[in-house]
């Protein structure tokens, strides 16, 4: 981690059933009786492992209902952003209403992708409206889809945040056509890489040396000024990945997959940009609050 005093998680889940049930049938989801796994757990474990601002990504279990998220950051005080999910046909005025209320952007899942639907007239006009509202677009696809995915992020000039390190198949390696592609997209545009999902991605246990080439190589690519990192609490089910895997995952920790970032970068200065200098340029947070300084009641 960072010696500095302030450090963004850019990727963490908002579940809430106790206040907000779940209306998909499928995505990860917890108990009602799992209070560590809801918000005030995560308010409790970012200020016990120094972490000061967060970006929300909005489970897929909550399907469009982004209020589980919306209501972590009207008690944030600045210390929170979020993706939210929103229909393609969402209209200007959805958009105008999240970003009042410190949403940042959307998050696309594509791993079951389609590639007619995010070629098709209604995912580019989605696009154009996210660009005119100047939100990013983070997209969760596997690396083999991504040569058919940057030609529509291009047309429609999006500010672009690739998830989980591409979500690689390891056993492909580092001249995978699709890893390659992405590579190139870092080289020559100003997409953001996530440094995020080691957990799920590797073999092995912390700290995932078998992915670390990737995060070197994307690291050499996009630059360290164009890199961010997320934890990807409260972790569920570890066992999803890309790959499916011969042996049970050990359970996730937070310090320890915190720690996996001074692995893969073992620059400080890279990590202080990683873990604030990007998040603050990039989804405007201020050094005005911190959240393990606030008094929250849920």
């Amino acid at each position: 981690m960072s010696s500095s005093e302030f450090a963004a998680d850019c990727h963490l889940h908002s579940h809430w059933p106790q206040r907000y049930p779940y209306l998909h049938p499928t995505g990860s989801r917890i108990d009602e009786s799992n209070l560590a796994a809801s918000p005030p757990g995560l308010f409790a474990t970012l200020g016990k492992n120094g972490i000061t601002h967060c970006l929300l990504i909005q489970p897929g279990a909550y399907a469009f209902d982004n209020r589980a998220m919306l209501d972590v950051i009207a008690a944030a005080k600045g210390t929170v952003k979020a993706l939210a999910a929103l229909p393609l046909d969402a209209p200007d005025e959805d958009f105008v209403d999240l970003k009042s209320r410190g949403v940042v952007g959307v998050r696309l899942s594509l791993i079951t992708f389609d590639p007619h639907l995010f070629e098709s007239d209604k995912m580019g006009a989605f696009l154009r409206r996210c660009h005119k509202h100047d939100f990013w677009v983070e997209v969760f696809a596997a690396a083999g889809a991504w040569p058919a995915i940057i030609p529509q992020l291009l047309r429609s000039e999006v500010k672009v945040i690739a998830e989980h390190v591409g979500w690689p198949m390891l056993a492909e390696g580092l001249g995978a056509p699709g890893f390659q592609a992405l590579l190139q997209f870092g080289r020559t545009t100003n997409a953001v890489i996530k440094l995020s999902g080691g957990f799920r991605i590797s073999w092995k246990r912390q700290p995932y040396e078998d992915v670390k080439p990737f995060a070197t190589e994307l690291l050499g690519a996009f630059g360290a000024e164009r890199c961010i990192w997320g934890s990807d609490w409260p972790f569920l089910n570890p066992d999803v990945g890309p790959a499916k895997r011969p042996t049970k995952i050990a359970p996730v920790e937070y310090r320890q997959e915190a720690d996996v970032l001074s692995s893969w970068v073992p620059s400080k200065e890279a990590r202080q940009q990683i873990l604030w200098d990007n998040p603050s340029r990039f989804f405007g947070f201020t050094k005005s609050a911190k959240l393990g300084e606030l008094s929250i009641n849920f």
